[in-house]
């Protein structure tokens, strides 16, 4: 159903130790909001999605396989499929981002 309005209220909560809500999943494409905390951090991960990730609000930093990318609002970066990642709120209030995830063979 294209026609549904979603939110945290209604989404599927992620079975990750973040606060992240799927907000749309299709065969290939999901779209998730992730939640970072000040100094929060998600565990090193690799994913089989390729993702564009959309700072909402904050600044972070994004570690993909040892390389730091430091992230404002209304910055965006894209990252391949199989390659580890997680992200860190450095900054001095909560993170908010979309996840926009596209599956891809790795």
């Amino acid at each position: 159903m294209y026609h549904k309005l979603i939110s945290t209220e209604n989404a599927t909560k992620l079975p990750i130790a973040q606060d992240a809500w799927m907000l749309f999943s299709f065969e290939n494409h999901e779209l998730v909001r992730l939640h970072l905390d000040v100094g929060e951090s998600m565990e090193n991960h690799i994913n089989e999605w390729r993702i564009v990730f959309f700072v909402l609000q904050g600044s972070a930093s994004l570690d993909v396989e040892g390389t730091e990318y430091k992230l404002e609002e209304e910055q965006s970066i894209a990252v391949q499929a199989g390659r580890q990642r997680f992200w860190t709120n450095r900054g001095d209030r909560p993170l908010e981002l979309l996840a926009i995830k596209t599956k891809e063979q790795i």
